[in-house]
Protein backbone atom coordinates (compact mmCIF):
# COMPACT_ATOMS: atom_id res chain seq x y z
CA UNK A 1 0.00 0.00 0.00
CA UNK A 2 2.87 2.37 0.83
CA UNK A 3 4.30 2.00 -2.70
CA UNK A 4 0.92 1.95 -4.42
CA UNK A 5 -0.09 5.47 -3.33
CA UNK A 6 3.02 7.19 -4.75
CA UNK A 7 2.68 5.20 -7.98
CA UNK A 8 -0.94 6.30 -8.37
CA UNK A 9 0.06 9.92 -7.68
CA UNK A 10 2.80 9.75 -10.31
CA UNK A 11 0.43 8.14 -12.83
CA UNK A 12 -2.14 10.90 -12.29
CA UNK A 13 0.53 13.59 -12.62
CA UNK A 14 1.89 12.07 -15.83
CA UNK A 15 -1.61 11.67 -17.28
CA UNK A 16 -2.42 15.30 -16.50
CA UNK A 17 0.71 16.51 -18.29
CA UNK A 18 -0.10 14.75 -21.53
CA UNK A 19 2.93 12.46 -21.29
CA UNK A 20 2.61 8.80 -22.14
CA UNK A 21 4.96 6.06 -21.06
CA UNK A 22 6.58 4.13 -23.90
CA UNK A 23 5.39 6.51 -26.63
CA UNK A 24 6.33 9.95 -27.89
CA UNK A 25 5.10 12.70 -25.61
CA UNK A 26 2.57 15.21 -26.86
CA UNK A 27 2.29 18.63 -25.25
CA UNK A 28 -1.22 19.37 -24.05
CA UNK A 29 -0.72 22.93 -22.87
CA UNK A 30 -2.87 24.18 -25.76
CA UNK A 31 -6.37 24.98 -24.48
CA UNK A 32 -9.33 23.03 -25.88
CA UNK A 33 -11.16 24.84 -28.69
CA UNK A 34 -14.45 26.50 -27.83
CA UNK A 35 -17.84 24.97 -28.55
CA UNK A 36 -19.22 25.65 -32.02
CA UNK A 37 -21.01 28.95 -32.32
CA UNK A 38 -19.03 30.75 -29.61
CA UNK A 39 -16.51 32.32 -31.99
CA UNK A 40 -16.81 35.27 -34.35
CA UNK A 41 -15.00 34.78 -37.67
CA UNK A 42 -15.60 38.41 -38.72
CA UNK A 43 -13.92 39.63 -35.55
CA UNK A 44 -11.13 37.12 -36.22
CA UNK A 45 -10.64 38.63 -39.68
CA UNK A 46 -10.30 42.05 -38.06
CA UNK A 47 -7.62 40.71 -35.69
CA UNK A 48 -5.85 38.96 -38.58
CA UNK A 49 -5.81 42.17 -40.63
CA UNK A 50 -5.15 44.79 -37.96
CA UNK A 51 -3.74 43.02 -34.89
CA UNK A 52 -4.86 43.81 -31.37
CA UNK A 53 -3.41 45.13 -28.10
CA UNK A 54 -0.02 45.88 -29.67
CA UNK A 55 0.24 42.42 -31.25
CA UNK A 56 1.20 42.63 -34.92
CA UNK A 57 -1.42 41.68 -37.50
CA UNK A 58 -1.05 38.19 -38.94
CA UNK A 59 -1.34 39.74 -42.40
CA UNK A 60 2.12 41.25 -41.89
CA UNK A 61 3.65 37.83 -42.65
CA UNK A 62 0.83 35.61 -43.96
CA UNK A 63 -1.07 35.87 -47.22
CA UNK A 64 -4.65 34.78 -47.64
CA UNK A 65 -4.79 34.91 -51.42
CA UNK A 66 -5.29 32.08 -53.87
CA UNK A 67 -2.48 31.31 -56.27
CA UNK A 68 1.19 30.91 -55.64
CA UNK A 69 2.16 34.46 -56.52
CA UNK A 70 3.69 36.95 -54.16
CA UNK A 71 6.16 36.78 -51.31
CA UNK A 72 5.32 36.18 -47.68
CA UNK A 73 7.45 35.39 -44.65
CA UNK A 74 4.97 32.79 -43.44
CA UNK A 75 2.86 30.22 -45.27
CA UNK A 76 -0.12 31.30 -47.34
CA UNK A 77 -3.09 30.43 -45.14
CA UNK A 78 -5.61 29.69 -47.90
CA UNK A 79 -6.71 26.10 -47.31
CA UNK A 80 -5.33 25.93 -43.78
CA UNK A 81 -8.53 24.26 -42.60
CA UNK A 82 -7.68 21.23 -44.75
CA UNK A 83 -3.94 21.15 -44.01
CA UNK A 84 -3.91 21.99 -40.30
CA UNK A 85 -5.19 18.62 -39.10
CA UNK A 86 -2.34 16.84 -40.88
CA UNK A 87 0.61 18.93 -39.67
CA UNK A 88 1.18 17.50 -36.19
CA UNK A 89 0.10 13.98 -35.31
CA UNK A 90 -2.55 14.01 -32.62
CA UNK A 91 -3.63 17.63 -33.14
CA UNK A 92 -6.93 18.44 -34.82
CA UNK A 93 -7.03 21.47 -37.12
CA UNK A 94 -8.25 23.86 -34.42
CA UNK A 95 -5.68 22.62 -31.93
CA UNK A 96 -2.85 22.94 -34.45
CA UNK A 97 -3.86 26.50 -35.32
CA UNK A 98 -4.16 27.39 -31.63
CA UNK A 99 -0.71 25.94 -30.97
CA UNK A 100 0.69 27.82 -33.97
CA UNK A 101 -0.61 31.11 -32.58
CA UNK A 102 0.27 30.61 -28.91
CA UNK A 103 3.41 28.48 -29.25
CA UNK A 104 4.67 29.08 -32.80
CA UNK A 105 8.03 27.43 -32.18
CA UNK A 106 6.44 24.03 -31.43
CA UNK A 107 6.13 23.24 -35.14
CA UNK A 108 7.60 25.17 -38.05
CA UNK A 109 6.24 24.47 -41.52
CA UNK A 110 8.99 22.99 -43.69
CA UNK A 111 10.52 25.62 -45.96
CA UNK A 112 9.91 28.47 -43.51
CA UNK A 113 12.10 29.94 -40.80
CA UNK A 114 11.24 29.91 -37.10
CA UNK A 115 10.58 33.66 -36.90
CA UNK A 116 6.89 33.96 -35.99
CA UNK A 117 6.07 36.51 -33.31
CA UNK A 118 6.06 34.48 -30.06
CA UNK A 119 3.96 36.68 -27.76
CA UNK A 120 0.43 36.56 -29.16
CA UNK A 121 -0.65 34.85 -25.92
CA UNK A 122 0.39 37.97 -23.99
CA UNK A 123 -1.71 40.29 -26.16
CA UNK A 124 -4.72 38.25 -27.21
CA UNK A 125 -7.46 36.95 -24.95
CA UNK A 126 -8.80 33.41 -25.27
CA UNK A 127 -11.79 34.87 -27.11
CA UNK A 128 -9.49 36.75 -29.51
CA UNK A 129 -7.69 33.50 -30.31
CA UNK A 130 -11.00 31.64 -30.70
CA UNK A 131 -12.23 34.30 -33.13
CA UNK A 132 -8.95 34.24 -35.07
CA UNK A 133 -9.17 30.44 -35.38
CA UNK A 134 -12.80 30.69 -36.53
CA UNK A 135 -11.68 33.09 -39.28
CA UNK A 136 -8.74 30.93 -40.36
CA UNK A 137 -10.98 27.89 -40.63
CA UNK A 138 -13.06 29.75 -43.25
CA UNK A 139 -10.08 30.12 -45.60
Amino acid sequence: MRTLVPLIAIALLVAGCGVTIGEASVATSVPTPPAAGSSDAERGHEIFTHGKNDAPPCSTCHRIASGGYGFSLGPNLVGIAERAGTRVEGLAAQDYIRQSILNPHAFVVPGYRDIMYPDFGKHLTDQDVNDLIAFLLTL
